[in-house]
């Protein structure tokens, strides 16, 4: 088990958008998307872009969350923490520097900047992008917050059998199971709310959307080592494969064997794949988790024959529901792929005059966004 958020805000006022010159990290980006080679337009939607990922990085430092793990353009890494450093914006921008590449600075699609945080009761992954263009009803900024269970970290030397007898105080009966789940996922509600409120603080927006689920993954095979953890650079921020991460993520591999075995009642939860694809979503009515194999790792996946499912496809057992006739026409269609205008162009005439990019001054809050570091 582990829990998702996904914040996504409504642009609206982003014309109204206080542009700030930016600190010293994310001025070296703006060299490298710009290069003096991009139109009047263009260099207007990449400051932008960049006003907001660093008005985001200043809400988050509020919460004390400063600790950036990757920052990125589309599918390019400008920095990608390899080694665990903390609070370490300065070093990526000596990284950053180095790798300024004008084969680069063909105007982005995506701006990312992913962090990660550690409290009382979560490891947390924050993944913020700010897309150029979006599909029609999108919204364009989104952060997404993966939150797995600290205590549960495979520690050093410990083995997988260990941290199994670790986690089995939480399934030792229904009652102690509810409890557990119901407490951590208000925590990470609460988190959230958090992290809403800063964002409001730092940038005027209409609208946040905040969508929050319970996960549980479906590994098709019982786990033994770390080798059997799959990383993907496309879903939810945990499964990228960040240093370090795959030891906090161990336990939720077991959660549904656990689940299995002590035949336990579950509902209200997504049902994911090895890479965080949803598999399908249970409601209030739920079922129990030893009467089908659908949470057994040791068997073939089967599908449940009660309680209020809905499947989805794209997922390692999609050819499977597909089969059984579970995937509606819905659940297996594109969205609408029509683009909405280049919103982060819109009013042009009020871009900051950034003048020579290559002397960047400090911002006024320096203190806490912490990117004037060197």
């Amino acid at each position: 088990m582990y829990f998702s958020g996904k914040l996504e805000i409504d642009p609206t006022q982003m014309t109204l958008i206080k542009r700030v010159k930016p600190t010293k990290l994310f001025g070296k980006l703006l060299d490298a998307l710009s290069f003096g080679q991009l139109s009047d337009k263009q260099e207007h939607e990449t400051f932008t872009a960049l006003t907001i990922l660093q008005q985001l990085n200043m809400g988050l430092r509020s919460l004390d969350i400063k600790n950036v793990i990757r920052l990125a353009v589309d599918d390019y890494d400008f920095y990608l923490d390899e080694r665990g450093l903390d609070d370490d914006l300065s070093q990526a921008m000596f990284e950053l520097k180095a790798k300024i590449d004008p084969l680069e600075s063909e105007i982005f699609k995506t701006v990312y900047l992913v962090l990660e945080h550690l409290d009382d009761t979560f490891k947390y992954v924050i993944e913020i992008s700010v897309e150029r263009k979006h599909l029609v009803g999108d919204y364009p900024i989104k952060i997404n917050v993966n939150g797995v269970l600290a205590d549960y970290r495979l520690k050093e030397g410990e083995t997988i059998d260990q941290l199994s007898e670790r986690m089995n105080t939480v399934f030792a009966d229904q009652n102690k199971y509810n409890d557990f789940a119901n407490i951590n996922r208000k925590k990470f509600d609460h988190f959230l709310d958090k992290l809403q409120l800063s964002i409001r603080k730092v940038i005027k927006v209409d609208d946040i959307k905040v969508i929050t689920n319970t996960n549980i993954i479906r590994p098709r095979k019982l786990i033994k080592d770390h080798s059997q953890i799959r990383h993907d650079h496309h879903t939810q921020p945990l499964y990228f494969g960040y240093y370090g991460l795959d030891n906090y993520i161990m336990y939720s591999w077991l959660w549904s064997g656990a689940l299995y075995n002590h035949n336990l009642y579950v509902n209200n939860y997504n049902l994911v794949d090895e890479t965080g694809h949803e598999i399908m979503s249970v409601g209030e009515n739920g079922f129990n988790a030893g009467d089908f194999n659908t949470l057994n790792p040791e068997a073939d996946f089967e599908a449940p024959t009660e309680g209020d499912v809905r499947y989805l496809g794209d997922n390692d057992y999609s050819d499977q529901l597909q089969d059984a006739n579970l995937l509606g026409s819905e659940d297996l269609a594109a969205g609408d792929s029509s683009e909405g205008s280049d919103w982060l162009g819109v009013d042009a005439g009020d871009s900051f005059d950034i003048g020579d990019s290559g002397d960047i001054s400090s911002c006024s809050s320096c203190s806490s966004c912490g990117g004037c570091s060197d």
